[in-house]
């Protein structure tokens, strides 16, 4: 696919979305596990379809091993394969369908996880992606992704809008 037809999204645009998504005061990551792990933007590159986010690993996130509990990792690529297939598909939400995780090498604390992800297919419904996560430690990779996205196309996210509003009591 070439982003570059893409009207109304950039290089700049898709920086400061990242920025915002990532940030401590992001609307998109108020609650939840995502907002504990505390994500960071790194790097984006919009016309490869390519970006990076970074996450330390915290105590809370270790196994009984002393190591980041696989849930983790697979949250990470969740998470960044996600942000990723969302900024392109904008303004329709998604969903993930398969997320496939490899794990290459144990993750302590103190380290630095940093995942790059990159889309593989764009299609009309359904996304393919890549990741893979590198150590800060060691620059060593140490797991690996593929992760399938279904777009919920504009009309789907309108009817979960009003189905949430008629629940508040709201109309729109």
């Amino acid at each position: 696919m070439n982003f570059n037809e893409i009207p109304g999204l950039s290089q700049e645009h898709m920086e400061a979305w990242f920025r915002e998504g990532t940030g401590p005061d992001s609307p998109r990551l108020k609650n939840g596990v995502i907002a504990k792990m505390k994500p960071s933007f790194v790097s984006c590159d919009f016309l490869a379809g390519e970006s990076v986010m970074s996450f330390q690993v915290l105590d809370w996130e270790l196994n009984p091993q002393q190591m980041i509990h696989g849930g983790i990792t697979s949250t990470g690529f969740d998470t960044s394969l996600g942000m990723l297939c969302h900024y392109y598909a904008s303004p329709n939400i998604l969903t993930t369908v398969n997320l496939s995780t490899s794990f290459l090498r144990p993750i302590r604390l103190g380290d630095t996880m940093f995942f790059h992800s990159k889309i593989k297919s764009f299609g009309r419904s359904l996304v393919t992606m890549d990741g893979e996560v590198y150590l800060k430690s060691s620059g060593k990779l140490a797991a690996t992704a593929t992760g399938t996205f279904k777009i919920l196309h504009y009309k789907t996210k309108q009817k979960l809008l009003a189905q949430k509003a008629a629940e508040e009591g709201k109309s729109l």
